[in-house]
């Protein structure tokens, strides 16, 4: 399944913390992409966050993902789960016949 993972520095962060954990955050997700775990992720431009598309089969591994991140207690996250065209089309249109 995939989520969309919102995540940002939280305003206490201290930035000598964050500077330092960066590149291991960064190493991190590389990691992750090779595995197939992470689509792609995107520096959120004035936010001192990402965005990244995750892939997770459960919600255990989900939540495994999330929690080993070296910013994991320096940032807050939303977490969004999605869903493709394709299927969402298909709920739809399950919906509108039943009308």
């Amino acid at each position: 399944m995939k989520f969309l993972i919102l995540q940002r520095a939280v305003p206490e962060a201290p930035v000598e913390s964050l500077v330092k954990l960066a590149p291991e955050q960064f190493s991190y997700l590389d990691r992750l992409k090779e595995e197939g775990k992470v689509d792609l992720y995107y520096h959120m431009v004035g936010q001192q966050g990402q965005m990244i598309m995750c892939n997770a089969e459960s919600d255990e591994e989900l939540s495994r993902i999330v929690s080993q991140d070296p910013l994991f207690y320096y940032t807050k996250r939303e977490i969004y789960p999605l869903t493709t065209p394709e299927v969402h089309k298909k709920h739809m249109r399950e919906i509108l016949a039943k009308r």
